[in-house]
């Protein structure tokens, strides 16, 4: 009895080719991926489904964008039909700095981001993407991201962590979704928050729900919904 195709080689190029097109057309997509020399699973890391841990940077003249990359690899269940995996590739954008090649990108406050909420995703797994499409949008806090000195006290609480609101969406910039050969991959953004603007999600007598939409809004109206300047005015 012949072994079961292995689902990444048959499904893996198909994938890839869906999520590295979105990156490719919104900048130029980097031929570097960000890696690890020893893969983390294998040292008591979260597990991605591949056991493939990447991210791709993508850079426009004014911006830059830092994606998972390997999230959404094909992956079998016991329980469930084959899926794109987790079915979500997470990504961040964010300004332009000196040095910003992919070791740069790696140590910069952005990668630091995006690459916390990708283990943060493979830690729940699935659990995440349901929780997500039930809410819509979350916000997540995060330590050991190394937001510059000038902007620590604006964006770091008093614990060390900032926070990001996840799932926001600005179709003029990009897809909120992109068809995987198995299933539907979201693409879901992450929008570092002011400190401010965290208290507001939880203080909000409106409730965290109805808040992060409020955000949403207002960001909507500052102008670069998705995208996370460091020297933008707080709106809240």
């Amino acid at each position: 009895m012949s072994e079961e195709p292995d689902i990444y080689e048959l499904h893996g190029p198909a994938t890839h080719e869906a999520t590295s097109g979105v990156w490719n057309t919104w900048g130029t997509l980097d031929s570097h991926v960000i890696g690890h020399l020893i893969n983390p699973s294998f040292m008591g890391g979260p597990r991605w489904p591949a056991l493939r841990q990447g991210h791709v940077i993508s850079r426009r003249d004014d911006a830059l964008l830092v994606a998972s990359d390997g999230l959404a690899d094909p992956m079998r269940w016991n329980d469930a039909e084959p899926s794109n995996g987790y079915e979500v590739e997470v990504y961040g954008i964010g300004e332009r700095f000196g040095g910003d090649d992919t070791m740069g990108v790696a140590a910069n406050w952005l990668g630091q981001l995006v690459m916390s909420l990708s283990n943060t995703v493979a830690q729940h797994g699935i659990t995440f993407t349901r929780q997500l499409e039930h809410w819509g949008t979350l916000t997540v806090a995060f330590g050991g991201v190394a937001v510059p000195g000038s902007h620590e006290e604006k964006y770091v609480d008093g614990s060390g962590n900032v926070v990001a609101v996840l799932g926001l969406d600005d179709e003029k910039e990009l897809p909120s979704t992109v068809d995987g050969p198995l299933s539907t991959i979201r693409l879901v953004n992450a929008k570092l928050l002011t400190v401010s603007e965290a208290d507001f999600c939880v203080q909000s007598g409106t409730g965290q729900q109805e808040a992060r939409e409020e955000l949403g809004r207002r960001f909507a109206e500052q102008g670069g919904k998705i995208r996370s300047w460091l020297d933008r005015e707080a709106v809240a």
